[in-house]
């Protein structure tokens, strides 16, 4: 005789496997929530409000903490924009890496800078606003993990300049900053990364690294370019090579439709790096090659160039690269050679191939301007021909330490080709309006705001960053090349800057003050200018620079200036007084009095406000208020000459 089971075991067996499943979901929204209870992890927006002024946003220093483990993180440029898109403004964002951040002299020194300040010169009835998002160490990830947040900010276009770090960037195939090879996991974890629980995961796996990896000291040591790779040796044409190529070119294409699909126009870059003067960091060899035998040809090749037997290095070497088609060095000599004997059309392909099969992947291989260009016919992407730019301006069409300051940085003069091939672009989109004000190219370089501190420190941060490896051996002592002499307070500033004594705007002030006193107008408008470019919503930036107009002689720039610092003064004592000064100069008295009668309520007791206004009263025949101000100023500061003289000159 069988016997059924209960009828109610069926429901509860059903509730009790829905209970089992949702334990685990339980157990992490528990875990959830208490770490944001307990204050663990971050969100790290890409934009953030600036403390004091929240009607300006710029970019979170923090926010490369989604994608680096590592203590130091990198961080972009300071570019300050409204919170609130006004009707008439001009809005650009720029995406990349180092280069695009403008390393090694930023500020005035990265691109983005030099297009913003030609842009307002030639509109300037718009505000313009070009945003810089780049930064070191970087990639396609990062790229593609901004656009929802860029998109969020109302961009008239987005211009890119990318693809260098692709292999050792954070999350890249060959980074020590790496999450795995499957594309779709890291940008899962990218999508996941705000929740903390995923945080904490990504955080235990980070300690676990550097607990086997050694001591966060020992990880922290040497340039940022030496601590990101990974996997040192990633031969031409290998399976991580293939992977890297996939990487950029799906990122990419998944970037571009993104901002396809919002409708907003871009502009995108290819990519330049030193070709005749960076020899390939890492040479390997096919698994078949007779490597005793390559080398002696290659060194009777090499010889054969240092006699100056030009023709006897191609035959040898051309010999070596036919023996081994992956060995870069072999191809980086034979364009030695064939440029030695004139033959510059033939050393171009000679360099790249050196440049391709470099295994160490720094410099990004010519397959990467492909992808660009495949990437910016399929979604109808204007593109921007940078590298083509450099080579017209390169000797010999190849690019040199002429513009590259090592393996891929441009000089100030490579960085303002990338600028202009993107202001060209512009222009022949007929992008924001009438182009009828356009600034030549001479002008714009001989108008860049950046100053020479800036400049000499960049300098030596290059001279940091080839003082290790891999310019260096590994195991080659680091060695100071990066020292500066103090002789001068020009000295001082650049050491207070280069070693972060200083903030960069309390260095720049000092350099205006220092150019002031020195007599030099030009590199202190420059350095003031340079201020106003990073720090629009400052007041003091603007009076000095007012300032420095007015003891010029250039009336209506320093009224302007005037002007923008009383919008940024709570107090605009200093700035309504000068304004007052130079309306009374014009003859315009009414206004003068206005703004000095605003200046005084502010400020009852500045002598130069009282003077001005007594003189205003005067000139508009208000004597009984003139010697009212003047006996006003006396009280207060009894030996003011000019004061005596006014009450002097005052009828009865």
């Amino acid at each position: 005789m069988s016997t059924s089971p209960p009828r109610a075991a069926g429901p509860r067996r059903l509730v009790f496997t829905g209970a089992m499943l949702l334990l685990p979901v339980l157990f992490f929204a528990l875990l959830e929530g208490g770490l944001r209870l307990a204050g663990y992890g971050a969100d790290y927006p890409l934009f953030v409000p600036i403390e004091g002024y929240p009607e300006y946003l710029v970019q979170n220093r923090e926010v490369a903490r989604r994608y680096f483990a590592q203590e130091t993180v990198p961080t972009a440029l300071h570019d300050v924009f409204d919170a609130e898109k006004g009707a008439r403004e001009v809005r650009l964002f720029v995406q990349g890496g180092s280069t695009a951040a403008g390393f090694p002299f930023y500020h005035g020194g990265a691109f983005s800078r030099m297009l913003e300040h030609r842009l307002q010169q030639t509109f300037p009835e718009r505000k313009i606003e070009v945003v810089n998002t780049a930064m070191a160490a970087v990639n396609s990830y990062t790229l593609l993990d901004f656009a929802d947040e860029i998109i969020a900010q109302q961009p008239d276009a987005v211009l890119i300049y990318a693809g260098h770090n692709e292999y050792y960037g954070a999350l890249g195939v060959g980074s020590t900053e790496s999450l795995g090879r499957f594309r779709g996991l890291v940008n899962t974890y990218l999508r996941l990364r705000r929740f903390r629980t995923v945080q904490l995961l990504r955080d235990a796996l980070a300690g676990a690294v550097g607990l086997v990896g050694g001591e966060a000291g020992e990880a922290e040591q040497g340039t940022l370019m030496a601590r990101m790779v990974g996997e040192q040796v990633i031969p031409y044409g290998s399976p991580e090579y293939a992977l890297g190529l996939r990487q950029f070119r799906s990122n990419l294409s998944d970037l571009l439709a993104t901002y396809e699909r919002a409708g907003i126009p871009i502009f995108i870059a290819t990519i330049a790096s030193n070709e005749r003067d960076q020899r390939p960091f890492e040479t390997v060899f096919e698994a078949d090659t007779d490597e005793a035998a390559w080398q002696r040809t290659y060194r009777a090749g090499v010889e054969a160039l240092r006699r100056g037997d030009a023709a006897a290095a191609r035959r040898a070497l051309e010999t070596a690269v036919q023996t081994d088609s992956l060995a870069a060095d072999g191809f980086y000599a034979l364009g030695r050679a064939r440029e030695t004997s004139g033959d510059t059309a033939a050393a171009l392909p000679a360099y790249l191939a050196a440049k391709d099969r470099d295994a160490l992947r720094f410099r990004a291989p010519e397959a990467f301007n492909r992808i660009i260009r495949d990437e910016a016919a399929a979604y109808g992407a204007t593109l921007v021909d940078a590298q083509a730019a450099i080579r017209r301006a390169a000797p010999g069409g190849i690019v040199g330490k002429e513009h590259m300051l090592e393996h891929l940085h441009p000089t100030v003069d490579g960085t303002f080709l990338i600028a202009d091939a993107f202001y060209d672009a512009l222009r022949d989109a007929a992008f924001i309006g009438d182009w009828t004000r356009a600034v030549p190219d001479a002008e714009a370089r001989r108008d860049l705001l950046l100053t020479p501190a800036d400049s000499l420190v960049g300098l030596l941060r290059v001279r940091k960053l080839m003082g290790d490896w891999p310019f260096q051996p590994r195991d080659a002592p680091r060695r100071r090349l990066d020292t500066l002499t103090v002789r001068t307070e020009f000295d001082r500033i650049v050491r207070a800057l280069y070693q972060s004594e200083e903030t960069w705007l309390e260095a720049t002030e000092e350099l205006a003050t220092y150019y002031e006193q020195e007599g030099d107008d030009r590199h202190a408008v420059q350095a003031r200018e340079a201020m106003i470019a990073s720090y629009p919503m400052l007041a003091e930036p603007y009076l000095g620079l007012a300032g420095l107009h007015l003891r010029a002689g250039r009336l209506d720039e320093a009224e302007h200036y005037f002007e923008e610092a009383a919008r940024r003064d709570d107090t605009p004592v200093v700035p309504l007084s000068m304004l007052g000064a130079i309306a009374l100069e014009r003859g315009r008295t009414a206004e003068a009095i206005a703004l000095l009668e605003r200046s005084r309520d502010l400020d009852p007791v500045n002598p130069q406000t009282l003077y001005n206004l007594s003189g205003a009263y005067a000139l508009s025949r208000r004597y009984a208020d003139a010697r009212r101000t003047v006996t006003s100023l006396l009280a207060l500061y009894p030996t003011h000459t000019g004061g005596r003289q006014l009450l002097a000159s005052l009828p009865q």
